[in-house]
């Protein structure tokens, strides 16, 4: 049983210092002079009586960055108080602060769950009489590290100190590509969602290579962010200092909001943490705070459903939907839902209808009741499809009210159709529809799609004189409107999709069940995105699809199918409409189904995960590809090792690192369907080689201790 310990300690005094202690974690800041600095981490659990930084101090030592009417409120700061209370995961504290020369006050939020992961937020109030216009903001700046003596640490003169990590690619099905990358010795700047596009996942890792440890952070944002290091660091002197900083928050044009008089509005969260360990130690760590304080309980009492669907890659008839129904019963699926194109007259366009959230009686005359009817004699859950932010431009919603749609800086209504949530009347709208969509055909999963891309700054809209940007109100709204529905449909599986992985950040995981990390499933690229994505979010909230959108063109099915293990399962579509069900086919899948829910989804939930293989090159990863997931405890396990594009050997000595070494276990050979006893410090120690012999095979081991 893992023990979770927190506290805050304040030393009182001209310059008041609090210290917070989250495990072995500690992370210090200061009110210094009218500056409210950081003044470092450390993971020894100690408290440190260092002065707030180390001298001379960096330009931007602020433990947050806040830009008001175009000044940099980085000074002046005066200490009102500080509180804390209890929190069901730990403890909650707030600083309290006032500026001397602008009516701003700011509130620090601090969450400490026990875990080496600090989760930290501003509340900023406007307590003048005049709009106040928020420019540059990030929940939490300044330093990170200064080390000393570091060059003699290293391997030679001219080796980083730091990497970097982070997801490099940017763009559609090319999600989860994470790389190490050398910090230079002056700025880095990381961005997503305006900068770039918006299929990159908000998550940082920094590997200090003289002393090991791993900094990591996700920031719960579904807008533009940037994450911005600054390493301060002379390789001439050996008993020098080096001195790494960083800032991390939304970005936007600014003004990014508009504060009227005595308005408080909060900023998105960071969660940032220090530890030593390895790579997989680090995202371990984070994923159990994510399930600790980030994630909501799961509808129905758990996670991890076996999904199956039928969608627009055909056109869907009451024929089509039956037959799949039947065939998702036969696997051992437990929930259908009907994608895109329900709403949509036979041949229509089901991208450009969205919006009329009506069933069309051309396409189903008897609605959609005997579907779920038809679900539910399989003891199936039953679900619908919507892309509930948009309207499409041949919608009768789209004539009716196009002063909805968000308007682009052009003045343009150029955004994808992208609802403008900053509008009450349109938000409330869509609040409304789904609910009515929910209720009227009675729903046990809603899955949500955002098919809007490559909108850089996105919407703007006149306010008090600005021109504001539309980002930080349009998820402050689109949050709200799902922690309603949620509260009202307390029953109901709220899943996501933005395009694929368009939208995996934290803010909305939050709010949903699990989340579609890609639209991308084929081999061996599918194993990349599969081994990136689990880095940033538990594997159970990941999903991944095989039988549709071309999965099956490459590998063979133990290939695609032991891919799924590693997150959460939908099946799609099996064979053409008139053919015979292949039994050799449906054999496989009950079979991978049935080992899912029996074997694997009863520790996923608490799992942790080990990336042997963490990094590729190419768009199509060459080699081998090998990930182990084990139960927290390490009485289970599974290892799955795939041959990617070119192999360049046929053999792979396995180590397994989620096992308990004082224990013996039952290892079945996946291919052979053989099994043999091992003790746990063998295998650890010596390993076990795997033969593959040819691009896209693969071997699943699971492990059982006795």
């Amino acid at each position: 049983m893992t023990a979770y310990w927190v506290d805050a300690h304040l030393a009182e005094g001209d310059a008041p210092r609090l210290s917070y202690r989250s495990g072995l974690t500690v992370y210090a800041e200061a009110l210094v002079g009218g500056q409210y600095v950081g003044c470092g981490w450390n993971a020894a659990g100690a408290l440190s009586e260092l002065p707030p930084y180390v001298s001379p101090p960096h330009a931007t030592p602020q433990a947050f960055w806040l830009e008001v009417d175009g000044q940099f409120l980085g000074s002046h700061w005066e200490w009102v108080g500080f509180d804390r209370q209890p929190h069901a995961v730990g403890l909650q504290t707030r600083v309290r602060l006032r500026h001397s020369v602008r009516p701003i006050s700011v509130e620090v939020h601090t969450l400490l769950d026990g875990t080496p992961v600090l989760t930290r937020w501003l509340t900023i109030t406007n307590t003048g009489d005049r709009p106040a216009a928020l420019g540059a903001v990030a929940p939490w700046s300044g330093v990170l590290q200064s080390v000393r003596r570091w060059a003699d640490h290293l391997p030679k003169p001219d080796a980083p100190l730091y990497s970097v990590g982070y997801f490099g690619g940017d763009r559609w099905s090319d999600e989860g590509d994470f790389h190490w990358r050398p910090l230079p010795n002056a700025s880095l700047r990381i961005d997503g969602r305006y900068r770039r596009d918006r299929f990159r996942h908000p998550l940082f890792m920094l590997r200090n290579q003289a002393t090991g440890e791993h900094f990591i952070g996700q920031l719960g944002w579904s807008g533009g962010y940037t994450f911005e290091f600054d390493l301060d660091q002379d390789p001439g002197l050996h008993d020098g200092v080096a001195r790494l900083f960083f800032r991390a928050g939304p970005d936007a044009p600014a003004p990014q909001r508009v504060l009227a008089p005595g308005e408080t509005v909060a900023t998105p969260a960071l969660h940032l943490g220090l530890l030593p360990g390895d790579l997989d130690d680090c995202i371990n760590a984070m994923h159990t705070h994510v399930r600790r304080s980030v994630l909501r309980p799961q509808a129905r009492g758990r996670g991890g459903w076996v999904e199956s669907g039928i969608g627009p890659e055909l056109e869907i008839t009451g024929e089509r939907v039956q037959a799949q129904i039947d065939r998702a019963a036969a696997i051992g699926a437990e929930v259908f839902f009907i994608d895109a194109s329900w709403y949509a007259p036979p041949g229509g366009n089901w991208y450009t209808t969205v919006g009329d959230w009506q069933v069309d009686r051309q396409r189903f005359p008897n609605g959609l009741a005997p579907f779920r009817e038809r679900a539910h004699a399989h003891g199936l859950l039953w679900g619908l499809w919507m892309d509930a932010e948009r309207l499409g431009v041949q919608s009768q919603m789209a004539k009716v009210h196009p002063e909805w749609l968000a308007v682009n800086y052009s003045g343009e209504r150029r955004l994808g159709d992208m609802l403008d949530l900053t509008n009450p009347a349109a938000m409330q709208w869509m609040e409304d529809v789904i609910a009515g969509v929910i209720s009227e055909h009675q729903l046990e999963l809603f899955r949500l799609d955002m098919n809007v891309g490559r909108i850089g700054p996105a919407a703007a809209t006149l306010r008090a004189g600005y021109v504001e940007n539309s980002y930080w109100r349009y998820y402050e709204a689109l949050y709200a409107v799902y922690d309603r529905l949620r509260a009202r449909f307390p029953a109901v599986i709220f899943e996501h999709c933005a395009s694929g992985g368009g939208r995996t950040d934290l803010g909305m995981i939050a709010r949903f069940a699990h989340t579609w990390v890609t639209d991308w499933p084929i081999a061996p690229r599918a194993f990349r995105i599969t081994n990136g994505m689990t880095m940033a979010l538990p594997p159970e909230y990941v999903d991944r699809l095989w039988g549709g959108q071309n999965s099956h063109t490459a590998g063979d099915l133990d290939f695609q199918l032991r891919l799924l293990l590693f997150a959460r399962p939908t099946l799609g579509f099996f064979h053409p409409d008139g053919a015979v069900l292949n039994p050799l086919l449906l054999a496989r899948l009950r079979e991978f189904v049935a080992f899912y829910k029996d074997f694997v989804r009863p520790f996923a939930a608490e799992s942790r995960i080990f990336h042997h293989t963490p990094e590729f090159t190419g768009l199509e990863p060459q080699g081998w590809g090998v990930l182990e997931l084990a139960a927290g405890d390490g009485r289970r396990a599974i290892a799955g090792l795939f041959q990617l594009a070119s192999p360049p050997a046929d053999d792979y000595v396995f180590r397994p690192r989620g096992l308990d070494r004082s224990r013996r276990y039952r290892l079945t050979l996946g291919n052979e369907q053989q099994t043999v006893e091992l003790d746990g410090a063998e295998l650890a120690e010596t390993g076990l080689t795997v033969r593959l012999e040819g691009a896209l095979t693969s071997q699943l081991l699971s492990f059982e201790a006795l």
